[in-house]
């Protein structure tokens, strides 16, 4: 049976040996392990990869293996290598030394080089492996060998272990050794074919539009571009980001996917408020809700943007003294502003007061329309229906999604949730998300679903994220799901 080590490396207090470089850890629980004779030699190996970047890379491991009592005899040796790809959220990794017929030790080494030359290298220390016969032997064995380890980082220009050493021609006890060099060959070639396919990535990525949309909008504000990551998945297609800094040194980072060699979208989020392009900042109707915002207290925290082929969306996120939060959402196609709307909170003062403005002048106009001593006839006013309003937004924002309008389709449904429960429960007047939120609590309702599906729509409609049938299918049955049963 099959023996993992991982108890081992869970009951060690530290982590006793390290391989670190350049944002990428590897560490294992000990330097020493003990197995029974047939069973294999497991072990996992904890990662870290601090890049914030998917990295691919070559992995290479060295295994000797020396039988007891084989002091000069020739040990038997094999060497492996294979390209993989340390992502952001790889925390473990396992490697196996194989089994042994008969006792002696494993040693192990292993390393990750990835880069372009000079290329990098991290390496963990010489890990041994006894192999026993009993369980006493392995009692006496394990406990004294753990040792602390220092961390190791070197350069490298050429993939493999230091030292270019060939495999042994002879077996190991339990396995067939493996040809070294048709190994690295075909690692080598694996990473000449990934390289090939981030340069053509990213020589598409320079010239399209949709990038370079987002590109002058940042380099107009100072900033300049200082790092690149392009995580190809196939022939033209794959993810990109690019990192900007600005003269005071901080940074944006840009990202999106790339599908036939074209940028479906780019994106940015920002906590510098006025990283916005200059027609939005010279619109009137933008001009106005945000005097209007500031009249009321609020100021400007966030922006984003969020680059398509057919229209890019922005949003500017303001905030008072408490806490409150509203947003003004401009839509951009062709270089021009083509739609600003405000999403506020519902106690403005000021939208109250305009409110009863606008009904005063109303009463004005059908007074004097009726002419002195012709009495108004009197009309039933309609009953109002927030849950059959709501659910024909909602069935709005499907046949968008069906049309194609996919980024419209999660703002629609979206502002179907905000509508119904401002509707039902507040005082009818557009709602932002946070608001939302308030108002349900309020009420004693749970808002783990609303405010879940609330910022899955926020994702796609404005934060750029991709939209996904599934994932839409089950955002627009969860809406319709609260609307008719709250």
């Amino acid at each position: 049976m099959t023996r993992l080590l991982l108890l081992a490396c869970l009951a060690a207090a530290v982590c006793v040996a390290t391989a670190a470089a350049a944002g990428i850890t590897f560490s294992t629980g000990q330097s020493d392990y003990t197995v029974l004779v047939g069973e294999e030699a497991l072990f996992p190996i904890a990662v870290e990869n601090t890049l914030g970047t998917d990295t691919t890379g070559v992995l290479v491991r060295d295994v000797r293996f020396v039988p007891e009592g084989g002091e000069g005899s020739s040990p038997a040796r094999e060497s492996r290598s294979r390209a993989i790809t340390i992502f952001r959220d790889t925390t473990e990794i396992s490697a196996s030394v194989g089994t042994a017929a008969v006792p002696g030790t494993f040693f192990f080494d292993i390393a990750f080089e990835y880069g372009n030359a000079p290329r990098t290298r991290i390496s963990l220390p010489e890990i041994r492996v006894h192999v026993v016969s009993s369980t006493a032997e392995e009692t006496d064995q394990q406990n004294p060998q753990v040792s602390s380890v220092s961390s190791v980082s070197t350069e490298a220009g050429s993939g493999g272990p230091e030292g270019g050493s060939s495999p042994s021609s002879t077996k190991r006890p339990g396995e067939m050794m493996q040809d070294m060099g048709s190994l690295r060959e075909q690692a080598a070639w694996e990473q000449d074919r990934m390289q090939a396919l981030r340069s053509a990535l990213l020589a598409g990525l320079e010239d399209d539009p949709v990038v370079r949309e987002i590109h002058a909008v940042l380099t107009s504000h100072g900033y300049t571009r200082a790092a690149t990551t392009v995580n190809p998945t196939g022939e033209g297609t794959g993810t990109f980001s690019f990192e900007y800094r600005g003269g005071a040194g901080d940074a944006i980072r840009a990202g999106g996917a790339v599908e036939n060699g074209s940028a479906t979208y780019a994106a940015y989020a920002s906590e510098r408020s006025l990283v916005v392009p200059g027609a939005v900042v010279a619109n009137e109707i933008y001009r106005q809700y945000a005097g209007e915002l500031a009249d009321a207290g609020f100021f400007p925290v966030t922006s984003s943007m969020n680059a398509t082929v057919g229209a890019s969306s922005v949003g500017i996120g303001f905030i008072d003294g408490q806490n409150r939060t509203a947003r003004i959402v401009a839509t951009l196609s062709g270089g021009e502003v083509r739609d600003v709307m405000l999403e506020k909170p519902s106690d403005f003062a000021w939208l109250a007061g305009a409110g009863a403005l606008c009904i005063v002048l109303l009463i004005g106009y059908l007074v004097r329309r009726g002419g002195p001593g012709v009495p108004a006839p009197a009309v039933s006013p309609v009953p109002p229906d927030p849950r059959g309003d709501a659910l024909r937004l909602l069935e709005a924002a499907r046949e968008e999604f069906g049309r194609g309008d996919r980024k419209e389709a999660y703002g629609t449904a979206g502002r179907a949730l905000r509508s119904y429960v401002s509707s039902a429960y507040g005082a009818g007047t557009e709602l932002a998300d946070g608001d939302v939120l308030r108002v349900l609590k309020e009420c004693g309702h749970e808002i783990t679903v609303a405010s879940s599906v609330l910022n899955q729509c926020e994702a796609v409609s404005y934060a750029g994220s991709p939209p996904r049938n599934e994932e839409f299918q089950a955002v627009f049955r969860t809406i319709e799901a609260f609307i008719r049963q709250n």
